[in-house]
């Protein structure tokens, strides 16, 4: 399988290394030496072949392979699943293979910001849980990216869908992170505290809309004293400026790695003018958001090559 979906209407002869499949029924898995494959399983169950051992992926969940892997489907039982077939390169050119698989790549992606993928290329676990809370917003996003790569609708179609299986991703991270996978430094990839986890989960999964210290309470299943206390022992800040916080950080990934206009990211993050993303913005980064765009590709392309 070599993913890949061509630009038509705008910018035709466009390649982007990525394709949806819907409904998958998992018969062709042959992503050997092209291609990273992931699959949202929403409902039933898979059972796996990978170097003559077996397992099972029971819904909700991600199932994760790199394209070292030749993975075999043995069988399943009432499965509902979405999949992505895509090159690392789709999230940015500089994630080729080897560089994902080099050895330096965690300093690599720590000093660009860089997706780690680490679900993908940890050979000792295969599938990950997809949390309750995250399962409309899985379905969501991916109905999203495919509408994008499918319809095409302007001349920002190849950004939009990586933003959006952006969000994919780091969804993707974060679970890897919280389930205890990670060595990550990221401050939430610590949180052990349950009532703790499920606020953080929340944010980072309806971020996009107005979130009060209320919700985050019924949640938490916690009174407000006790979940704001959590938060400033565990990530030294209150439930809202989590909210905030990770708001300006998927922001910052979209303008790191997308085209996309700076009033379509301000829709997409949660802020209600311009204005006021662009005065946050520079508040948490010392500069406002078109010149960091522009400085931190300059800074990739000079480091990296590409």
């Amino acid at each position: 399988m070599n993913p890949q979906t061509f630009g038509i209407k705008y910018n035709t002869g466009k390649i982007a290394p990525v394709q949806c499949v819907k409904n998958d029924t998992l018969k062709d898995l042959n992503i050997k030496d092209t291609c990273f494959a992931l699959m949202i399983i929403y409902e039933g169950v898979a059972h796996f072949e990978m170097h003559g051992k077996t397992f099972e992926a029971m819904a909700p969940c991600f199932v994760c392979f790199d394209e070292s892997e030749s993975p075999k489907l043995l069988k399943k039982r009432g499965l509902k699943c979405d999949s992505v077939y895509f090159s690392p390169t789709f999230l940015n050119v500089n994630m080729s293979f080897s560089r994902v698989h080099s050895r330096n790549y965690e300093q690599v992606a720590e000093a660009h910001d860089l997706f780690l993928l680490k679900p993908f290329t940890d050979t000792k676990r295969y599938v990950f849980p997809i949390f309750d809370v995250c399962l409309e917003n899985m379905k969501r996003l991916f109905s999203l990216l495919e509408t994008e790569l499918k319809e095409q609708p302007d001349w920002y179609w190849s950004c939009r869908s990586r933003s959006y299986f952006m969000e994919i991703i780091l969804l993707l991270e974060r679970t890897y992170g919280l389930i205890g996978q990670s060595n990550s430094v990221e401050r939430a990839s610590k949180i052990l505290n349950p009532h703790l986890k499920s606020a953080v989960i929340y944010i980072e999964n309806h971020y996009r809309h107005a979130i009060t210290l209320d919700d985050l309470v019924k949640v938490a299943s916690l009174n407000r004293s006790s979940l704001t206390q959590l938060f400033k022992d565990e990530l030294d800040m209150t439930p809202i400026e989590y909210v905030w916080y990770h708001r300006m950080n998927v922001a910052k990934k979209l303008l790191e790695y997308t085209n996309l206009p700076v009033k379509d990211i301000v829709n997409r993050c949660g802020f209600k003018t311009v204005q006021h993303f662009s005065r946050r913005f520079e508040e948490s980064f010392g500069c406002n958001p078109t010149a960091f765009r522009t400085a931190v590709v300059s800074n990739r392309i000079k480091n990296l090559g590409l």
